[in-house]
């Protein structure tokens, strides 16, 4: 049997109409807090029939609102121990645009990247080993074609992570 620790979720498409009920949410919060939990344990917390958690279950994979499971992995733990932020400037009109991204999206050091308002139009965080590591990326992220200026930023400490958010 797998174990999972994270979940990905996607709720706004949740069906057509995104009818997320109360037994519904409540499935999610405990399975942001613990996705490996049973089945019989995972209703009991809900206070529901262990087939209708299976059968909700179903219904959230279907409709794209559970994307996946996943596990929340300590990187520094695993040898990535600096967290970077890099801001980018990039040819006007690419930022909404995924396939001139697309190199970008292949990069495993980028953890994410989003297309953002404001002043950079591209933010990526990145976890790198070190500074040498470190400068790699970003040099690899300035030689891409799109890629006008960057600026970077490197996190000292984490507060709250991705992982953490539960709006359940």
């Amino acid at each position: 049997m797998e174990k999972y620790i994270k979940l990905s979720i996607n709720k706004q498409t949740y069906m057509s109409a995104n009818t997320l009920d109360e037994t519904d949410m409540a499935i999610l919060a405990v399975l942001r807090e613990d996705a490996k939990l049973p089945i019989k344990e995972l209703a009991k917390k809900v206070k529901v029939h262990p087939n209708t958690v299976i059968q909700r279950l179903e219904k959230l994979k279907k409709s794209n609102v559970i994307l996946k499971y996943a596990a929340d992995v300590d990187y520094a733990k695993a040898g990535l121990d600096l967290q970077v932020i890099i801001m980018m400037k990039v040819r006007k009109g690419r930022a909404g645009d995924p396939e001139q991204l697309e190199e970008l999206m292949k990069m495993k050091d980028l953890e994410a990247i989003y297309a953002t308002t404001g002043v950079w139009d591209v933010v990526a965080i990145c976890r790198v080993r070190d500074r040498d590591h470190l400068l790699e990326v970003i040099q690899k992220v300035g030689k891409n074609e799109i890629v006008l200026k960057t600026s970077s930023q490197i996190v000292l400490y984490t507060y709250k992570k991705p992982s953490d958010y539960n709006p359940f």
